[in-house]
């Protein structure tokens, strides 16, 4: 799914099977600029146990789209 978020764009790239993630992917602006994070949730566990997870290669990440990637897990995960 992709989504736009002010001058953003998101897509949700992975999904685990057992729906204990989301992957994401972050355009900026310009489409050049890319960031990449996920963000994980044990079943059975509070939001108080989630993780963010951010790969060294993955560029660096608008904080507003992790904002809006914590509500859009809520949702789904």
């Amino acid at each position: 799914m992709e989504f736009v978020v002010g001058d953003m764009a998101i897509t949700t790239i992975g999904l685990d099977g057992d729906d204990r993630a989301i992957e994401f992917l972050v355009f900026g602006p310009a489409a050049t600029d890319q960031g990449r994070f996920a963000i994980h949730r044990e079943h059975g566990q509070g939001w108080e146990t989630a993780r963010l997870t951010v790969p060294p290669q993955a560029g660096s990440v608008p904080v507003a789209a992790v904002e809006w990637a914590v509500e859009f897990a809520r949702e789904y995960l």
